[in-house]
């Protein structure tokens, strides 16, 4: 919550009072936005690497049938939510309005220029992540668990400590460019009405997602939406499904006849199975990329990393979109300040997400017990 208040400070000044800051202030904090870029971009497939490593190993002490069975079906409503999010996001952009109006020209030049060789592709970071860790754990099994939790330990460690704190100053430089080219009031203008139209689908999307879960039967539907309200309230001001996992924990062991099947999907699901996110990011990104000409094909091709790095995501606050900017800038050809503005416009509407994503994982929680069940 500390982190919102900061980001919102720091927005609201800049829009307020970014007219006073003197343009040698202006071009040595946006450079030092472009150098935090640059590193964010260099570590995450190392990252990336980690996460894998860790969550794939943490899946091989599990059986192979229920492990299958989970990665496909969170794979599978990932794309699920994403789709609708696509077709969200284009009927926006169709019958609305768009952000094609807003253009980045370089009337700032930063003071240097910093760049780091990419030494390894995300794609390559996840694939490598996932093939080490079935091996190891293979040949070591002992050994590769005590190795998986030392790396977890660390990356969120490098994450919480050193990238999640630097992200205030990563959009301040940017969001003082912004105003200086006179687009900061267009963007808070134009996604205000564009927020509260995601927020709306994304909390209609999950409250069907419970109806799905109970057959639509009015009481069960209203009652096991009751036990993850807790749940919710501690997502909306931690913004982390970690830190809520207990009480979703709770919350869904009351909703399903098999809790020891609850206790195994909801660890899973609070860093992969994220409802928010694919609403959030998809529309945000179609919204903000909408002035340039990308085709269909683009889109797939970010769709298709975007449900791979969904493995890869750490559920702390900003975790959602930090994995995610490098294909934003590949595939969907993303500004430096474009990145800046989708991070900041993430961590403002992060109590959002993460409660979307939470009461997501509680109706997935039941719907994949009652396949389970199904199907063993």
């Amino acid at each position: 919550m500390l982190q919102l208040f900061i980001l919102l400070a720091v927005i609201t000044s800049v829009a307020l009072f970014g007219c006073l800051v003197p343009m040698e202030v202006k071009a040595f904090l946006y450079s030092m936005s472009l150098s935090i870029k640059e590193v964010l971009l260099f570590i995450m497939p190392f990252i990336v690497f980690a996460l894998i490593f860790s969550s794939v190993n943490n899946f091989k002490q599990s059986a192979i049938k229920f492990i299958l069975l989970l990665i496909i079906t969170i794979f599978l409503s990932n794309l699920a939510s994403s789709l609708i999010a696509y077709s969200v996001g284009h009927f926006i952009i169709q019958n609305t309005y768009s952000t094609q109006d807003i253009t980045y020209e370089e009337t700032i030049v930063p003071l240097w220029s910093f760049r780091l060789p990419a030494l390894l592709s995300n794609f390559y970071a996840l694939a490598c992540g996932f093939m080490s860790s079935i091996v190891v754990s293979t040949l070591l099994p002992k050994k590769s668990k005590e190795l998986s939790s030392k790396i977890s330990d660390l990356t969120l460690f490098i994450l919480k400590t050193f990238l999640t704190p630097i992200i205030p100053i990563f959009v301040l430089g940017l969001a003082l460019k912004m105003q200086h080219d006179q687009v900061l009031s267009i963007i808070f203008k134009d996604y205000s009405i564009i927020f509260i139209i995601i927020a709306s689908v994304t909390y209609l999307y999950v409250f069907l997602l419970y109806g799905a879960a109970n057959s639509f039967k009015i009481t069960s539907w209203i009652a096991s939406m009751g036990n993850m309200i807790p749940a919710f309230i501690t997502a909306m001001s931690t913004m982390s499904s970690n830190a809520t996992m207990l009480l979703t924990l709770e919350g869904s062991k009351k909703n399903v006849k098999q809790p020891d099947i609850a206790s195994s999907v909801v660890p899973i699901t609070a860093s992969f199975h994220l409802v928010g996110d694919c609403f959030f990011i998809i529309i945000l990104s179609m919204i903000t990329a909408s002035g340039y000409s990308l085709c269909t094909t683009d889109y797939v091709t970010f769709l298709f990393y975007f449900l791979l790095f969904k493995f890869a995501i750490v559920a702390i606050p900003a975790g959602g979109i930090m994995v995610m900017l490098p294909i934003l800038e590949k595939y969907l050809k993303f500004s430096p300040e474009m990145l800046s503005l989708i991070t900041a416009l993430y961590i403002v509407f992060d109590p959002i997400i993460t409660s979307a994503n939470v009461m997501g994982n509680g109706a997935f929680t039941m719907m994949f017990t009652k396949l389970y069940d199904k199907l063993k």
